[in-house]
């Protein structure tokens, strides 16, 4: 429990309130954060001078009350309190909820009505079946032995026309019966259907907290209560990209920004002012405290005799060290107060179901299309489109962002982001015409034959790059080779051509050839390694 006393500590208890009055408030404004949601609620009022009890109803379990601020305008404001149990239903009058539960009465109403036409043809059914019995008796009936000629054709065609009578009528029960069942299994699924759209409007939750205020007005007044508080239910939004890429002789990459939204509070909002930012109020906010970390040395253990290397030992215990480490591991980046996105119509998000998609805007940037290949570990090149965010805000990573290139979806995969003014690379999917082989020519393993003193290893591997393709590619190929931090590991490497560049990206041991390929070239870079190790070292 939360909250179950006054925040005057009960003093408004004694106090002689005129009345309750309830107020029914409805979420006008929301803020979404990654994690969280600020909402505003407004509620207006009207009360004769006096004291009064104000009842706020509709606010929803996960609004955070330690984070509740509320504005009051037409009364003085004394008191509140707050409570999550023992608090009231939520009041739903949502009309559209109304027209669905009426809708599912009226089809009980008439399911029940055909149960009863069922059982009317049940009850002439049964009697067709008793007059049917009674006609079978009656020709059996020993009497009619002694009665003459004419009586027995009256008779028998007394009983026959009855029996027909009686026949049809029980055939006509049997028709009416299965038509009947074929109505019921009609308005069975017409009336699961109806309950299924009133589950889609009925979403919300009927936990609610209890919050009242107490005002004092000296002469009677309409006035207006303003909410603004936290909600930590599952409410979130994430970024999403439209990332496109149109070529010609100036390639130009497209950007279409949108958000999915998410809310999960309890109640459905509708017609809301919906703002978007980066901020995380419910992460961590204040910088780490790094502790001091205390080191020492010590003499070594003395090595027990020779003699007794075999006996048993008890281990040594080294006493313990503790060091202090921040409690926190929450690792948050953040670029100043984050950036809000305001959405220019009203929005409406039903709680617990709705995934909503908003549109941003559309960013433009120019940039430089090349074709990149990893021949390690792949069969052909990529495009790469490289450009620099001019927008003069933060491009926010993305779980998916789909890819486009002149139009056509070529795929999906994860954005990783962008700071503004940072300069950034988007794949956009594999270039088949550029084929790309990675062979090995040779590799020879030290420690035989003539190496006496010394293991070693050297590998040749030759890397053949084809442009079937029409167009000329400006073509970044990557390789690696193994680097050391022993002096006793002696690694060399050689390459033809040599690479453009080395340790790419400060990180050793990284090559890249700039090359440009004409339609129809072929080329070939070879690249020997060799690795030297003292006799009796295992090399890892």
């Amino acid at each position: 429990m939360r909250y179950s006393f006054s925040l005057l500590a009960l003093l408004s208890a004694s106090a002689a309130w005129a009345d309750t009055i309830p107020v029914s408030s409805k979420v006008t404004e929301v803020t979404m954060y990654p994690d969280s949601a600020a909402i505003t609620r407004v509620a207006s009022f009207a009360i004769p001078a006096g004291k009064h009890r104000l009842e706020l109803q509709g606010v929803p379990e996960t609004a955070m009350l330690e984070l509740l601020r509320i504005d009051l305008t037409g009364a003085r404001q004394i008191s509140t309190i707050y409570r999550d149990e023992y608090a009231p239903p939520r009041d739903f009058t949502d009309p559209r909820v109304e027209t669905a539960e009426a809708r599912i009465d009226e089809i009980e109403q008439r399911i029940q009505a055909v149960k009863d036409d069922a059982m009317r043809a049940g009850l002439k059914g049964a009697a067709a079946d008793v007059s049917i019995g009674f006609l079978r008796q009656l020709g059996k009936n020993e009497g009619l032995a002694d009665a003459g000629p004419d009586a027995l054709r009256d008779i028998a065609r007394m009983i026959s026309l009855e029996a027909e009578t009686a026949s049809q009528a029980a055939l006509d029960a049997s028709i009416s019966a299965r038509q009947i069942e074929r109505q019921l299994l009609d308005l069975e699924d017409e009336l699961r259907i109806a309950e299924q759209a009133l589950e889609a409007i009925d979403l919300e939750s009927e936990d609610r907290v209890y919050i009242a205020v107490e005002v004092e007005a000296d002469a009677a007044s309409d006035g207006t209560i303003v909410l603004n508080y936290l909600d930590g239910g599952r409410n979130s939004w994430s970024p999403a990209y439209d990332l496109k890429l149109e070529t010609g002789d100036i390639p130009q990459l497209s950007i279409e920004r949108g958000a999915f939204v998410r809310q999960g509070t309890g109640e459905n909002w509708t017609d809301i002012t919906l703002h978007l930012s980066t901020v995380a109020p419910i992460s961590q906010v204040e910088p780490s405290v790094l502790y001091t970390r205390s080191r020492r040395i010590e003499e070594p253990l003395p090595e027990p005799p020779e003699s007794e290397m075999g006996a048993y030992y008890e281990p040594v215990v080294e006493p313990v060290v503790i060091v202090e480490e921040a409690a926190s591991m929450w690792n948050v980046e953040a670029d100043g107060a984050g950036v809000t996105y305001s959405y220019g119509a009203p929005v409406s998000i039903s709680s617990g179901a709705d995934m909503l998609r908003l549109e941003l805007d559309v960013l433009t940037e120019p940039g430089t299309l090349l074709a990149r290949a990893v021949p390690m570990l792949d069969n052909t090149a990529y495009r790469v489109m490289r450009f620099i965010n001019m927008s003069g805000e933060e491009l926010l990573n993305a779980e998916y962002a789909a890819r486009y290139i002149d139009g056509k979806l070529i795929g999906i995969d994860r954005f990783s982001g962008l700071a503004a003014g940072e300069e950034g690379e988007i794949g956009f999917g594999s270039i088949d015409g550029l084929q790309i082989r990675r062979d090995t020519l040779g590799q020879s393993e030290g420690g035989r034959g003539l190496i006496s003193r010394s293991n070693q290893q050297v590998q040749k591997v030759e890397i053949e790059i084809e442009n079937l393709t029409d167009q000329v590619w400006p073509l970044q190929v990557r390789d690696r080779v193994p680097y050391s931090q022993q002096e006793d590991l002696q690694i060399t490497w050689s390459a033809t051509p040599r690479p453009t560049e080395e340790d790419l990206d400060k990180r050793r041991g990284i090559l890249a050839w700039d090359l440009e390929m004409a339609p129809g070239e072929n080329r070939k870079i070879q690249l020997e390694t060799t690795l030297s190790w003292p006799e009796g070292m295992v090399l890892q």
